[in-house]
């Protein structure tokens, strides 16, 4: 049995704004490869195709021509729409060809994918190894989907909405993800979150303890797994000896929760003799000076901090559990030890004022990280923030104007307009980065070539943003 899965198509600029696209990356969907790996050891004939690469009617001939008897696809919610289209076309064309979809969009969905698009016969919630792997067998074996544990399933007409599988327990017992059957030469990451190429991602631990509002936990809320330190280095070093990788960018929510377990891969990558350089995120809480010291010593270059707000009072809005005194302790202390920051704020915050983005701004300036980035707040389908915007009339529930990474503003709090939302961001990227001593510094630790084309594609796009005629006119581009 053939199984496609596939990323729909899109483009830039479906996610990100016109102002962005200079310095965005692409990485390989590791969620998706983790499951090809699973259905390629179960015997089944996998195929992957990124819809970043491919026009619509481009990935429409390559189903026609491979005709696989099942397409998988990796749905966040602002390529929903997309997704309707490809597979309402696919039916067309193979009309027994099982349809399902996954990913944060579909997840957050539920049934209602299955309303919206008729053609398609399943979604899969959430983590997705055992619950795909339990459907394709199903299909291949001509057994019925209707129970399938983790999945929204039609049959015969009748939508069934099963109770969710249990997150797997032992994350140790998968395979290491399929980046074989990804198009890698025509992937490049984002600059300033890759110190050398190539770079692969590793996912070490799933899931999450906190409870943000902003956040749709695909992987689990309150349940954390975590893979041992050898698992990881294994595939690691498969990386390097395979693609010759010289830099890991880690997508854990945050790495170094068990601070035990993070040594533990540091030792065993030195034990290894594995020079490769690796960037991670973390909670300000889970850090401390020796631990860094450790990190920097194993490789670790730059630590990504959720910083959000200079101000108590929206930290406890979003449920950060975190005070800014924290924060600025664990970037200093990261500063100490030779490891590079990249900090993220968030303005729009439920209740927050334009007085108090000031404020961010100014934290953000004290602390001065290597990289920063300023996002909207941006309410997804599925998190607390969602329903809470919902009901505000100052909010664009349209998914596909959706995204952190966008001009457009989705969502503006009743204490500000969205207007001064979009000021505060374009005043923040122009008081931070347009500074001496912030361009002296980041040009002279320039360590490697594409951190330096990094830097010419930075500073066009912090033209084009900040430019007095970027502040009077909205442009907006359709993809």
């Amino acid at each position: 049995m053939k199984v496609m899965l596939l990323v729909p198509p899109w483009t830039i600029w479906d996610i990100r704004a016109h102002d962005t696209q200079g310095i965005a990356g692409m990485w390989p969907p590791i969620g998706t490869l983790y499951i090809a790996a699973v259905l390629r050891k179960a015997g089944f004939d996998v195929a992957f195709r990124e819809g970043g690469f491919y026009s619509h009617r481009q990935l429409i001939d390559v189903i026609r021509e491979e005709r696989p008897d099942a397409v998988g696809a990796f749905v966040i919610a602002m390529f929903w729409e997309r997704t309707r289209t490809l597979f309402t076309e696919i039916r067309a064309i193979l009309p027994t060809c099982f349809l399902f979809a996954g990913g944060h969009g579909p997840s957050a969905f539920g049934p209602r994918a299955l309303e919206e698009c008729r053609v398609m016969d399943a979604v899969v919630y959430s983590e997705g190894e055992a619950t795909t792997l339990d459907l394709m067998e199903r299909v291949r074996d001509s057994r019925s989907i209707h129970d399938v544990p983790g999945a929204v399933v039609r049959v015969n007409g009748t939508i069934i909405d099963n109770p969710r599988r249990p997150f797997i327990a032992d994350l140790d017992s998968l395979p290491i993800p399929a980046m074989d059957l990804a198009e890698l030469h025509r992937y490049r990451p984002s600059y300033g979150q890759v110190l050398r190429q190539p770079s692969f991602q590793v996912i070490s631990s799933r899931g999450c303890k906190n409870d943000c509002l902003y956040c749709y936990r695909l992987m689990g809320r309150h349940v954390l797994r975590m893979r041992s330190p050898e698992s990881v280095v294994d595939e690691i070093e498969y990386y390097v000896r395979r693609w010759g990788a010289r830099d890991i960018k880690f997508w854990d929510e945050s790495f170094t929760y068990d601070r035990a377990r993070t040594l533990g891969i540091c030792d065993e990558l030195l034990r290894r003799g594995i020079r490769v350089s690796w960037w991670i995120s973390a909670r300000a809480d889970s850090v401390d000076d020796e631990l860094l010291r450790m990190m920097k010593k194993a490789g670790c270059w730059c630590i990504n901090f959720g910083v959000e707000s200079g101000v108590q009072k929206n930290l406890d809005t979003l449920r950060k559990n975190l005070t800014v005194e924290q924060i600025t302790v664990a970037v200093r202390a990261a500063h100490r030890a030779g490891i590079k920051t990249f900090t993220t704020y968030i303005f729009g915050i439920p209740g927050e004022t334009f007085e108090e983005g000031l404020e961010t701004i100014a934290l953000a300036k004290r602390l001065n990280s290597y990289i920063t980035e300023f996002f909207p707040i941006s309410p997804f389908p599925g998190t607390d923030l969602w329903e809470l915007a919902c009901g505000s009339p100052t909010f664009n529930s349209d998914v596909r104007q959706i995204g952190l990474l966008k001009e457009e503003i989705a969502f503006a709090p009743d204490t500000m307009t969205h207007a001064q939302v979009s000021e505060l961001r374009r005043r923040a990227f122009r008081e931070y980065y347009i500074r001496p001593a912030f361009v002296w510094r980041y040009v002279t630790g320039i360590r490697s070539l594409f951190e330096l084309k990094g830097l010419f594609a930075g500073a066009t796009t912090l033209l084009k943003f900040t430019s007095p005629r970027r502040r009077t006119c909205q442009c907006t581009h359709e993809g």
